[in-house]
C-alpha cells in the first residue's frame, strides 16, 4: 500500500436477525427425552412401606420382591437393624397400582421360606429362587405404611370363602396351629391360633371352616378334640377311635351335627364353641336338672373311677363325680366316700296319664326319702371281668335293713349293700374256713391206705389174670373144640340125604299108623264100652 492511499476504517455492522444453530437440537432433545423419564419414573414411582421383623434372613435390597398371588408388587430396597437392634427393618416400595386399597391397617406381610407345618410343605420354589416376601392385603379403610411381619404364613388369607370360630377348651392338647379340622372324616377347615386367656383357666382355639362346610356349623354343632388315638377304659369296656393318620401325628379336631338338627340354621362367625375331649362327651346328653347324694362303701372300691355310671336297672341315671377316704377316729376305721350326680328326668315316666308322673306334692329330696325307706339302695357291681371296672348300681332291695335319708346333710346319703362281688368274697372265706377245717392228714392217711388195698387187688387180679390165661384158656380152648366136633357130627345127622333121615321117616309113618289104630280102638271103646268085660261081639251078634 502506497503512502497515498488512504486507511482502511472499520465500520460497524448492524446486527441481523439471530438464528438456532443446528448443533445444539440434539443435547436440547435428550435433555427433554430425559426429563420426562425422569417425570415418568417420579410419577411411576409407589409409596414407600416399612416392615419388622425378628430376622433379616433370606431378604436381600434390591432383590428380595413383595408378591402377592404370585404377582410382584413391590421391591425391597433397604434392609437395617431398628435402633434398639432388636429387630430388623425392611423399607420396600409398593408399585402404584397395586397400593391402592392395598396399605391398610389389617394387611399382612410375611416371609416366604421352606416349611413343613400342620402336614403340609410350603415354599419349596425358594429353594432355588430364593425367599420372597408374601402379602395379604386387608379389608380395612385406615391407611398404614409401617407394618410388623409375621414369622410364620397365616393359615388363611383374607380372601379365602369361609368362616372363623371360637373354641374353648381345658386343654390344647396335640393341637397346633396348622391341625386340621373334620366334617365326617372329610378335611374341612383349619386351626388358625391358640391362645391362654387373662384368667388361664382355659384355652383358647381359633379355627377356620371352608365354604361349603362352614354352613353345618349350627348352634347345635359338637367340636372334639379327635387327637391322635381315642383310648377309652371304662365301665362299657375298651373303645378305641381315631380319625386318620395325619392326627396321630399332628392331631386333629372334628364336628358334627345330630341328624335332627342337621337342617338348624348357620351361626354367624366368630361364635364360640365348647371343645370337648372326645366324640362321646361331645354328645352326651346335658342334663337341666342334676341332683347330688353321698354313698358310704365299707369294701374296696378299685376299679371305680371318677365318671363311671351310675345305673337303674340297665339304665344310666346319673355319674360319679368324687372319690374319697373318710377316717373315723372314735372306732379308727376308713370308709370310702363316693359323690354322685344323679338325673332324676330319666326316671320320669313319658306316659302322659297324670298318674304315672311324679308326685307334684313332694320336693326331689322327699322323693328320694320314700324311694329309701322302700329299700332303694346303692351297691357297687362289676360291669366287666376283664378290666375290673366298677360302677354304681341303685335298685330296690325289698330284704334291706330299713334306712333312712337326712334330708339335713349336705349332700344326703344313701344308704348301700354290700355288691355282689363282694358277697362273693366273703362266700369264698367261709367255704375257706369250712376246708380249714376238714382233717385233711386223715384224711390222706385213710386214702393211702386205701390205695395200697387197691395195689393188693389189682395185684390178686392180675395173679387171677395170668391163672385164667395159662390153664383156664387152654381147656377152654378143648372144651369149645369137642363142642365144634359135636355140632358138626349133629350136623351130618341132620342132614337131608343122612340114612337116619330115612330111618327117622320109617318110624313117624309107624307112629302114625299106629295112633290111627288107637284112635279107631278109642272111638270103638266110646261105643261099646261094655267090651273091656265082655270082648269084642262077632259080626252076627245082634246089636
Amino acid at each position: 500500500m502506497s503512502e497515498h492511499e488512504p486507511v482502511p476504517q472499520a465500520v460497524e455492522r448492524k446486527p441481523g436477525p439471530k438464528s438456532l444453530q443446528f448443533v445444539w437440537i440434539v443435547p436440547i432433545v435428550a435433555a427433554l427425552i430425559g426429563g420426562l423419564i425422569a417425570l415418568k419414573s417420579l410419577w411411576d414411582r409407589g409409596p414407600t412401606i416399612t416392615l419388622q421383623f425378628l430376622s433379616g434372613e433370606g431378604i436381600e435390597a434390591g432383590k428380595t420382591k413383595i408378591t402377592h398371588k404370585a404377582v410382584d408388587v413391590g421391591t425391597v430396597k433397604s434392609v437395617a437393624l431398628s435402633p434398639d437392634q432388636k429387630t430388623v427393618v425392611v423399607t420396600a416400595e409398593i408399585d402404584r397400582q397395586a397400593a391402592d386399597g392395598f396399605l391398610v391397617e389389617d394387611t399382612r406381610f410375611w416371609v416366604v421360606r421352606p416349611r413343613i407345618a400342620g402336614g403340609q410343605v410350603s415354599g419349596l420354589s425358594t429353594l432355588l429362587a430364593g425367599s420372597y416376601i408374601g402379602s395379604d392385603p386387608g379389608k380395612s379403610r385406615t391407611e398404614r405404611r409401617a407394618f410388623i411381619g409375621l414369622e410364620t404364613p397365616p393359615p388363611i388369607t383374607a380372601d379365602l370363602p369361609g368362616r372363623q370360630f371360637s373354641l374353648a377348651a381345658d386343654d390344647l392338647g396335640s393341637l397346633d396351629i396348622g391341625s386340621p379340622v373334620y366334617f365326617r372324616g372329610v378335611v374341612a377347615g383349619r386351626v388358625i391360633s391358640t391362645e391362654v386367656p387373662a384368667d388361664g383357666r382355659t384355652v383358647t382355639v381359633g379355627v377356620f371352616v371352608h365354604a361349603p362346610y362352614d354352613r353345618f356349623v349350627s348352634a347345635e354343632t359338637r367340636f372334639w378334640n379327635a387327637s391322635g388315638v381315642d383310648l377309652t377304659l371304662d365301665a362299657s369296656g375298651v373303645k378305641l377311635q381315631t380319625q386318620s393318620l395325619l392326627t396321630l401325628l399332628l392331631g386333629g379336631i372334628a364336628f358334627e351335627s345330630l341328624p335332627e338338627d342337621m337342617g338348624a340354621a348357620a351361626v354367624a362367625a366368630k361364635t364360640q364353641f365348647q371343645l370337648w375331649s372326645n366324640r362321646a362327651d361331645a354328645f352326651r346328653p346335658r342334663e337341666s336338672v342334676v341332683e347330688t347324694y353321698a354313698l358310704r362303701f365299707d369294701q374296696s372300691v378299685r376299679g371305680l373311677t371318677v365318671g363311671a355310671p351310675v345305673d337303674f336297672r340297665g339304665v344310666v341315671v346319673g355319674e360319679v363325680r368324687r372319690i374319697e377316704l373318710e377316717y373315723d377316729a372314735a372306732r379308727v376305721h376308713f370308709t370310702t366316700a363316693v359323690q354322685i350326680h344323679f338325673w332324676p328326668e330319666r326316671l320320669r315316666s313319658r306316659d302322659r296319664d297324670p298318674a304315672k308322673q311324679w308326685d307334684a306334692k313332694l320336693n326331689p329330696g322327699q322323693r328320694i326319702q320314700r324311694f329309701v325307706a322302700h329299700g332303694f339302695r346303692a351297691q357297687l357291681r362289676s360291669s366287666n371281668l376283664i378290666t375290673g371296672q366298677l360302677y354304681v348300681a341303685l335298685d330296690f332291695f325289698p330284704k334291706a335293713p330299713p334306712a333312712t335319708l337326712d334330708l339335713q346333710k349336705t349332700p344326703p346319703e344313701i344308704a348301700t349293700l354290700p355288691g355282689a362281688l363282694s358277697e362273693l368274697q366273703d362266700s369264698i372265706g367261709n367255704i375257706v374256713k369250712s376246708l380249714e377245717k376238714i382233717p385233711f392228714d386223715k384224711v390222706a392217711a385213710d386214702l393211702r391206705r386205701g390205695l395200697a388195698t387197691l395195689d393188693t387187688t389189682l395185684k390178686q387180679a392180675d395173679a387171677l389174670m395170668r391163672q385164667l390165661s395159662t390153664e383156664v384158656a387152654p381147656e377152654l380152648r378143648a372144651t369149645l373144640e369137642e363142642a365144634r366136633k359135636t355140632l358138626s357130627s349133629a350136623q351130618q345127622v341132620l342132614s337131608a340125604d343122612s340114612p337116619v333121615q330115612g330111618d327117622l321117616r320109617e318110624t313117624l309113618g309107624e307112629v302114625q299108623r299106629a295112633a290111627e289104630q288107637v284112635r279107631a280102638l278109642t272111638d270103638y271103646l266110646e261105643r261099646h264100652p261094655e267090651s273091656l268085660i265082655r270082648g269084642k261081639r262077632s259080626s252076627g251078634d245082634k246089636q
